[in-house]
């Protein structure tokens, strides 16, 4: 089971509270929505990486860096390209690297939260921002779901391995009927069996009872959180503040 897809912060430099986490991937969301300049999305995922880096995954965090410089690159090229390509190859270029840097921020934003952030300091969090339990025990349950499902999907990957089933995109394009049969209806059934434990083992630990739970892990803002905060709260409302400027220019 690989455990870094419940969080793993133990490489940290700084551990951010989730709370702020859930902060700068809903300001990236917002952001996403309204900035598309190259400066602003060179800042907004530069921060995102730096927190990354410092929750270390510093090499993801280089990673996603050097994606999103080369994409702008490549973008500056055919912008300022004085030669002349077809121009249906120029506009679909051009419409996929809109695409990915309208989504890059969410992306880096949504792989800090989820990939440093245990399920146990979710829940925490949670419950520090006095949220009710109707909210807090589905979320608990979605944040467990997915990494176990994709514990299961390996686990029937390989065994149609076994079977000499091939997984290639090009097999199951080829016998759609053979990828249900084999890879989709057991995998349907061993979700529906992993919620329902989850659910159970949810309620076994007292999580719908109203009186407030204890917990080992410390939720708390500290210095790096507000700092953090006031960098991302700064940069979305400069970047809203000239772009409302430009608009209103134009």
């Amino acid at each position: 089971m690989d455990f870094e897809l419940y969080g793993d912060d133990s490489g940290a430099l700084i551990r951010f509270d989730p709370r702020t986490k859930l902060l700068v991937f809903f300001v990236s969301c917002l952001l996403s929505l309204s900035v598309h300049s190259t400066l602003p999305i060179l800042t907004l995922c530069t921060l995102q990486c730096a927190m990354l880096a410092l929750n270390g995954k510093r090499f993801l965090a280089a990673k996603c860096l050097a994606s999103l410089l080369v994409v702008l690159f490549i973008r500056h090229c055919i912008e300022t390209s004085e030669r002349q390509a077809a121009e249906a190859v120029t506009s679909l270029c051009m419409g996929l690297i809109s695409l990915f840097i309208f989504f890059f921020p969410i992306f880096i934003s949504f792989i800090l939260l989820v990939r440093t952030t245990r399920v146990s300091q979710f829940l925490s969090a949670f419950q520090a921002m006095h949220l009710p339990m109707t909210i807090v025990i589905p979320l608990a349950v979605m944040f467990r779901f997915i990494p176990t499902v994709q514990d299961e999907w390996n686990g029937v990957r390989k065994a149609m391995a076994f079977r000499g089933i091939s997984m290639t995109p090009g097999a199951i394009l080829r016998h759609p009927f053979q990828t249900i049969e084999y890879i989709l209806v057991p995998l349907l059934f061993s979700s529906v069996g992993v919620m329902e434990e989850l659910a159970a083992a949810s309620l076994a630990r007292g999580m719908d009872s109203e009186q407030a739970r204890t917990s080992f892990e410390e939720v708390k803002l500290r210095g790096a959180d507000f700092i953090a905060i006031t960098f991302f709260l700064a940069a979305a409302t400069v970047m809203l503040y000239f772009r409302t400027m430009r608009l209103a220019v134009l």
